[in-house]
């Protein structure tokens, strides 16, 4: 419990530091303070993301202003982050190449549905998708609808993921979802398809109401489903 308590106060404490850096806009040191924290294993990838780097998109208001953020800014913001994830891209190989070594759970997709431009959720479960061992492609933002079937028939994943982060893109989520289930009668494949993002947080049935399997919006949520699969060598 104490260990706990330690961690999530370790973590608030690096979000601090991180969002004071992240409210300046200085890109370098939002990049050395992650590498350095990661370096020193005072937090690992998971909690990086999932309690400073996530937490951080979605912050609204800049303290260092003090008051909400604009649009440029939000996307200066964005930018920023999507620095680190890159910088610290290659610490998440060492830490999978720990676990994983030379295998393998398989090949996975993770889109954005057409006019959802908000990746960076995406960008992120994509990396500790990797983390459990899986080969992903991140395809990325607004993506069309054929494209997507179009990588699905040419990669045969283990699991294709739609992220949504604007309920505005539910309608095209859901029509990506239908198209996918279609295919995966059609042609016998036994891919999952997983939902996740900010769209789905607020009701859980959300995403099996859309065709979905399985609902992600966690690191533990991505680790129940790779306990699910198996290893195999390359």
């Amino acid at each position: 419990m104490e260990d706990h308590a330690n961690r999530t106060a370790a973590i608030a404490d690096a979000y601090a530091a991180f969002l004071r850096l992240l409210d300046s806009e200085d890109k370098y040191g939002c990049v050395l303070f992650a590498l350095s924290t990661l370096a020193s294993e005072e937090i690992d990838i998971p909690s990086l993301y999932e309690g400073i780097l996530a937490p951080a998109a979605r912050e609204l208001r800049c303290t260092f202003r003090n008051r909400p953020l604009c649009v440029w800014e939000e996307h200066v913001r964005t930018s920023i982050l999507r620095t680190v994830l890159e910088c610290c891209y290659p610490e998440l190989i060492k830490a999978r190449r720990q676990v994983a070594t030379h295998q393998t759970k398989g090949s996975g997709i993770i889109v954005c549905p057409t006019e959802e431009y908000h990746e960076l959720g995406a960008r992120m479960a994509a990396d500790l998708f990797t983390l459990q061992g899986f080969d992903v492609v991140f395809v990325g933002a607004n993506t069309p609808q054929q494209d997507i079937l179009d990588a699905v028939a040419v990669t045969s994943p283990v699991f294709v993921g739609v992220s949504v982060t604007s309920s505005y893109n539910l309608i095209p989520a859901r029509r990506v979802i239908q198209q996918l289930v279609r295919l995966r009668t059609d042609k016998g494949a036994a891919f999952t398809i997983i939902a996740g993002g900010q769209a789905f947080t607020k009701d859980a049935t959300l995403a099996s109401s859309l065709g979905a399997d399985v609902l992600a919006l966690s690191y533990a949520d991505i680790c129940r489903f790779a306990e699910e699969t198996p290893w195999y060598s390359h």
